[in-house]
């Protein structure tokens, strides 16, 4: 079927674009005059700027190159340049530039704060250009109340925490301070970020929200926060305080990991020094978390294996074990973990969780490798793994234990089992409490080792009925 449309008719006149191509050209004469006036025009200016790119290109020695007024003209043009990333700004060019003008020009004192505003926290000396911005700008009567607060070390903060505390947008406020004309840059970018921090503050524990994605991206916990700490120190601080105590929700716990990692390496480690370090009253608390996350792996690691052909027997064992080791951590008695993995497991949990999110763990490698787990038990050590591996139970263990060495990441089954026994006997004159066989009435004897060693245990969360009743009748309660 075709349809019937009506030709539309309509004339243009051949002076339609008269107007406005006056008006643009009104516009090409007055930013001609300004050039002029700025000197930019001019081919004294010409050389003078080439001659400042040939520095920059060579030597990038740039107070240096600062000989004359024209000079610091054209470093205030280089800087609305490609050329402005390779300009260092720091006290000695600042030094260089008051030494040939005592009131800087308006076209420098905004070409440096243009800059600030969109390289902020990835200046090489950040305060030595808000020092001198601000001075600057009281020579020549321009700073007011919201400038010095946007130069005043924690701009982007102070900007955040404005436009909640006035209830606004966050862009109207940024007109609101006269940062209009900046919308892209590091310093919005990072004043952005921190905004996000409310909508974490408000969060129920355990909520999902998009806003956990967000603050898992580098370019957001990397920003600067304040002049000592990053933007994902914050956000650890937010959710770990907020968090029960006992446990934390997948949601959560995969910030805290993306951002921070596992607290529980060495101390050395480049990640720890980064974040746990600036903020160790938190990390108590999340090894309880990662105990949990541990023991989930550990026995999700078992599962897999017993669920294999032919692994009838380990698959049998599977829930008293689990009943078990669950038991422990729901009595609060875990102190702490450390998981172990083959290559085997380590390829299991990385098809089901994203490598960021997973807590540390160090491999077992070599002949007969089989995952395992050490578990803490305020001073009483369980050493516990798959497969035909036995329960071992240790009254004490000294601190060149291998289960302790976080500068080592490998290590061999007999590391951890039977070298681990045959060390402490060495160290100690004192070996494991129990090296119990997963057969028969494994758990009961498991139960009462710990029971011996002094660990107030509730065997009735720990055991099946029909074995609690024969550790009751052992005398164990």
């Amino acid at each position: 079927m075709k349809l019937k449309i009506k030709q539309l008719k309509f004339d243009l006149p051949d002076n339609a674009m008269t107007s406005y191509c006056q008006e643009m050209a009104s516009h090409t004469e007055k930013i001609r005059e300004l050039a002029k006036r700025s000197g930019t025009g001019s081919d004294r200016f010409k050389l003078a700027f080439r001659q400042f790119l040939g520095v920059l290109e060579s030597s990038g020695n740039v107070a240096d190159s600062l000989k004359k007024s024209i000079d610091v003209r054209a470093l205030a043009i280089a800087l609305k340049t490609s050329a402005a990333s390779g300009i260092r700004l720091d006290d000695r060019l600042f030094r260089k530039i008051d030494s040939l003008r005592e009131r800087p020009s308006s076209l420098l004192v905004e070409s440096i704060f243009s800059h600030y505003l969109n390289q902020y926290d990835q200046l090489d000396d950040l305060k030595a250009v808000e020092t001198w911005l601000k001075k600057s700008r009281r020579t020549r009567g321009e700073l007011d109340q919201n400038t010095a607060h946007i130069l005043s070390g924690d701009g982007p903060k102070w900007l955040a925490e404005g436009s909640h505390e006035q209830q606004v947008d966050f862009d109207v406020h940024v007109e609101q301070v006269g940062l209009g004309s900046y919308m892209s840059g590091r310093f919005l970018a990072t004043a952005k970020n921190i905004y996000y921090l409310e909508t974490l503050r408000n969060l129920k524990p355990g909520e999902n929200h998009e806003i956990l994605h967000e603050v898992q991206k580098p370019a957001v916990y990397e920003s600067r926060y304040t002049e000592n700490f990053l933007l994902g120190h914050e956000v650890l601080k937010i959710l770990i305080s907020k968090a029960d105590t006992s446990q934390i929700s997948d949601h959560w716990m995969n910030v805290i990991m993306a951002i921070a990692g596992d607290p529980r390496v060495s101390k050395r480690n480049e990640r720890y020094i980064r974040w746990w370090s600036k903020v160790p009253h938190l990390i108590n608390k999340v090894h309880g978390w990662l105990s949990r996350l541990d023991l989930k792996l550990f026995l999700k690691a078992l599962k897999d294996f017993s669920d294999q052909p032919g692994k009838d027997e380990l698959r049998r064992m599977y829930p008293s074990r689990k009943r078990f080791l669950e038991g422990l951590l729901e009595q609060e008695l875990v102190t702490r973990t450390r998981l172990f993995l083959t290559y085997e497991a380590e390829s299991y949990v990385k098809r089901h969780y994203k490598t960021e999110h997973l807590p540390s763990y160090s491999m077992v490698e070599g002949t007969g490798a089989k995952p395992l787990i050490h578990v803490s038990l305020s001073g009483v050590h369980i050493v516990e793994g798959t497969h035909s591996c036995k329960f071992w139970v240790y009254d004490k263990l000294t601190d060149s234990a291998a289960v302790f060495n976080y500068n080592k990441a490998r290590f061999t089954y007999r590391n951890l089992t039977a070298g681990l026994n045959e060390r402490m006997i060495l160290e100690q004159n004192k070996g494991c409490r129990a090296a119990i066989q997963h057969n028969g009435q494994w758990q009961v004897k498991a139960a009462i080792a710990l029971k011996e060693a002094g660990v107030d245990i509730d065997a009735s969360t720990l055991l099946t009925p029909a074995d609690y009743r024969t550790y009751k009748y052992s005398g164990y309660l």
